[in-house]
């Protein structure tokens, strides 16, 4: 898992660069709706991989390897690798609780709150106790919560807005696409860039949404839609839930205002451009042969995880060595790992395949089957640069 973050790490930090560099400028030239449309090169950036298994390429299969396992290779061989997977675990774990943390709070807020069932407005909508809101939450179904003094602060078109700009983010999407941006945030926690990514992500979505709910809305509907604006900007936050939506700091607000002046379209031109130069260049990235580089890929592993002496086999000074059959897929990862021959018997089985499960190969771009290795257990090792090699055909039938 942490091989193929790490492998996706800089293109994707250079999508996000780009992202977050372009937007102020396009905000003024194109518009809030554009701006947020073209932050969509993210999830297909993440789903262009899927494409290359229906791309042509050519490979030649890796000559089957034998690799020696030792006594001292018990568990120092994975040291390295577990300590970084583990402090990559921590750290999104922590994430996702934070996440969990607020989810259940904003429920609690939410079920503590008042029920509107006197106003015709809908059994989702309640009145906090406090000036939290108005915000939506909801993951099957909307909830909006509105501050205790709604009524009283806005007017009834102000109302009507405010409650259109909600449901607006609902119709859309935009808190399940949210979603999908805070798991990238917890699988990314380490790159500081996904976190200033994320709020100016956000930002576009309000932005956004605020043109789709003002594109028909007369001069004096936008000028109290933007006195609404800055009434919530003089109600302090009692809490920022990342899970919900909401209206967002002063500086986020007076952007939100300059952009109510100046209501753009969406240029759907410049968004598909842009999303076939992301999903070209992902391909090109990820795709050797399309990038012209040479026309075949060699299957090779980037990372192998040794298996560990079985403790029984190096006390009573058993040697052997197992034989086994696998795949590998388009991104590298093996699968169906099964053990064609082994001797003794049984012995060494189970530490091979656990081990073996764990390797990964480069992305060739397509599935490999069938291939094959051995694996040596040997209690007198060789020195770890001498690796032998047995040439033999991918598709050779062992028996």
């Amino acid at each position: 898992m942490t091989e193929l973050l790490l492998q996706l790490l800089v293109p994707f930090s250079a999508l996000l660069l780009v992202l977050v560099s372009i937007q102020k400028l396009l905000l003024k030239r194109l518009g809030a709706r554009t701006v947020y449309a073209l932050w969509s090169a993210v999830p297909l950036f993440f789903s262009a991989p899927l494409l290359i298994p229906l791309l042509p390429v050519t490979f030649h299969a890796e000559p089957i390897k034998r690799y020696q396992v030792g006594v001292q290779q018990l568990s120092a061989s994975v040291s390295d690798v577990s300590t970084i997977f583990s402090v990559w675990l921590v750290g999104s774990v922590l994430c996702a609780a934070y996440l969990v943390l607020s989810y259940l709070s904003s429920r609690a807020q939410y079920r503590r709150a008042t029920p509107l069932n006197t106003v015709n407005i809908g059994p989702a909508y309640r009145q906090a106790e406090d000036s939290s809101g108005p915000c939506v939450s909801g993951l099957l179904a909307p909830r909006i919560l509105l501050p205790n003094d709604f009524f009283t602060r806005f007017d009834p078109t102000q109302q009507r807005l405010i409650l259109q700009h909600e449901l607006t983010h609902w119709r859309r999407g935009d808190l399940h696409l949210n979603y999908l941006a805070l798991l990238l945030l917890c699988l990314y926690w380490f790159n500081p860039l996904c976190l200033l990514a994320y709020r100016k992500y956000r930002q576009a979505q309000e932005l956004s949404c605020d043109a789709v709910v003002t594109e028909h809305a007369g001069k004096a509907e936008r000028i109290a839609y933007g006195h609404a604006l800055l009434s919530s900007t003089q109600q302090p936050a009692s809490i920022w839930w990342p899970l919900s939506h909401y209206y967002g700091d002063f500086n986020s607000m007076k952007q939100r205002i300059m952009q109510l002046q100046q209501q753009k379209g969406l240029s759907k031109t410049l968004v598909m451009t842009a999303m076939a130069l992301v999903l070209g260049s992902t391909l090109l990235l990820q795709q050797p042969a399309l990038a012209g580089a040479k026309d075949t890929t060699q299957l090779s592993p980037v990372m192998r995880i040794e298996p560990r002496y079985p403790v029984k086999a190096a006390k009573e000074g058993i040697a052997g060595f197992v034989q086994l059959k696998f795949d590998v897929s388009a991104e590298g990862k093996v699968s169906n790992v099964s053990v064609i021959k082994s001797s003794p018997s049984d012995i060494f089985d189970k530490e091979a395949i656990r081990a073996l499960k764990e390797w990964q190969y480069n992305a060739t771009g397509q599935e490999h089957k069938a291939l094959l290795v051995q694996l040596d257990f040997e209690l007198d090792v060789v020195p770890p640069e001498m690796e032998r090699i047995s040439v033999k055909a991918a598709t050779a039938d062992h028996g």
